[in-house]
């Protein structure tokens, strides 16, 4: 049987997840003086294969919080099962992001390899992915809330005893 405990704890591995999934983005969007100036010892080009690596690496742990889901609702209470189909589109929704990031820096890795990754298509993408991460944005606020209700609820259940 799932419990409230074991309900935050999924919650907050997906929040791990999210981190994790900014830290790239961070390294591939955010603009540094290491990136910019190409002088030797300082210049420090994006890895876009580590990248990849670690999105790939985290659309395999967001199958897994999907598969632990499926497996916690039958057994939670109805405030949990709300709160875990939410977190269910919440993670669907990242796991989305992260594979339309995956692509992007793909495809930029290819380009720094001298393919051709031409800046329409660069636009049509990062387009796509921030509709998608309006969209995760929106379900992790309502996630939030949700989830203030659900670890609020026993305390009062205890306090009303």
């Amino acid at each position: 049987m799932t419990t409230n405990e074991e309900t935050v704890r999924l919650a907050q591995r997906v929040n791990g997840m999210v981190k994790a999934y900014m830290a790239v983005q961070d390294d591939l969007f955010r603009p540094s003086l290491r990136k910019i100036l190409r002088i030797p010892g300082i210049y420090r080009p994006v890895d876009y294969e580590k990248n990849g690596e670690i999105l790939q690496g985290l659309l395999d742990e967001l199958a897994g919080v999907k598969s632990a889901i499926r497996h916690d609702v039958p057994d939670s209470s109805p405030e949990e099962t709300r709160f875990l189909g939410a977190l269910r589109g919440y993670v669907s929704l990242m796991g989305s992001a992260a594979e339309k990031l995956c692509f992007i820096c793909g495809r930029l890795g290819e380009r720094s390899r001298g393919a051709a990754y031409g800046k329409e298509d660069y636009r049509s993408d990062m387009t796509e992915l921030r509709v998608i991460q309006k969209k995760h944005l929106e379900a992790g606020l309502k996630l939030n809330g949700m989830m203030k209700e659900l670890t609020a609820a026993p305390k009062n259940e205890e306090g009303e005893s």
